[in-house]
């Protein structure tokens, strides 16, 4: 179901040999502030018996918060609940752990998106509240888990994404867009910040909206509008096209920043988090 499985994504991970590997920029840097290497291994590759001391990547690509094609953010919870319940995971392996909530790429709001200019203010508000209500029910869970800290990203601007502001042929943010990923953050804010001093909000909106390149758009592009980076015809012939440097450009493809433009978020994020877990810079 993900093309991050497939060229030409991972081309510059030369960590990886610069192959596809399904992971994501963003809790592999995270891994490497809190001293590791890389994202702890997915959930399904673990041992029916045993975890890896690094921890468990319970994400899957394309999910949200609701029931869909993709695994929701409360399945997620529920998976480390069971591996908790079983005793695979002590109660000692959570004392000193932390935990990222990465409900980011707007996949709830896709429908709603689309009819922006038609969805009232109202139907707006009722559909952000109904999202964060599920994120901070599901870092409630991990709390009452055991898990010391939360980090929990708030929307990036969704309107300067490029699947958005293609429209505009990427000279200028959708409002409606960044209206909604607004609605949501306030809300998630309002339910969050005040509730716990363990749960750190990691503010995506102001870096992706200052760091989103106008008149540039994403390396990877597929001119069809319906297409998609990495689809090919059926003579194997690509259909896509890749900028010449991929280390200078924010976006990789129209909904995922490049690794690079992981780096420079995280760069901004790396001295807040390590002031909330308590630890000095690794990375």
């Amino acid at each position: 179901m993900s093309r991050a499985w497939f060229y030409p994504y991972g081309i510059s991970d030369s960590a990886h040999g610069n192959r596809p590997t399904h992971t994501a920029s963003q809790s592999d840097i995270l891994a490497k502030i809190l001293g590791g290497d890389e994202s702890p291994p997915p959930s399904r590759l673990q041992r029916a018996n045993r975890v890896d001391p690094s921890g468990v990547n319970f994400a899957v690509a394309g999910s949200g918060v609701f029931d869909g094609e993709a695994t929701s953010l409360r399945r997620q919870v529920d998976q480390l609940a069971s591996l908790v319940n079983s005793g695979i995971v002590e109660a000692r392996d959570l004392e000193q752990s932390v935990a990222l909530v990465a409900v980011s790429a707007g996949h709830d709001y896709s429908g709603i998106i689309t009819f922006t200019f038609e969805t009232s203010s109202n139907d707006m508000r009722a559909l952000t509240g109904q999202v964060t209500d599920e994120i901070a029910a599901a870092v409630r869970q991990l709390q009452d888990l055991g898990v010391s800290k939360v980090l929990v990203n708030l929307l990036p601007a969704l309107g300067c994404m490029p699947w958005l502001s293609v429209g505009s042929n990427y000279r200028n943010c959708d409002s409606h867009g960044n209206t909604l990923a607004s609605m949501h953050n306030s809300a998630l804010r309002n339910k969050l910040e005040s509730s716990s001093q363990d749960v750190l909000l990691l503010d995506l909106y102001s870096i992706f909206s200052n760091r989103a390149q106008p008149n540039v758009g994403p390396c990877c592009k597929n001119p069809d509008p319906n297409g998609y980076c990495g689809q090919e015809d059926r003579s194997g012939r690509a259909l896509f096209r890749i900028c010449a440097n991929p280390g200078s450009v924010f976006f990789w493809d129209y909904i995922h920043p490049s690794q690079s433009g992981w780096e420079s978020v995280m760069e901004q994020l790396e001295g807040p988090i390590e002031d909330f877990l308590g630890i000095e810079s690794s990375w």
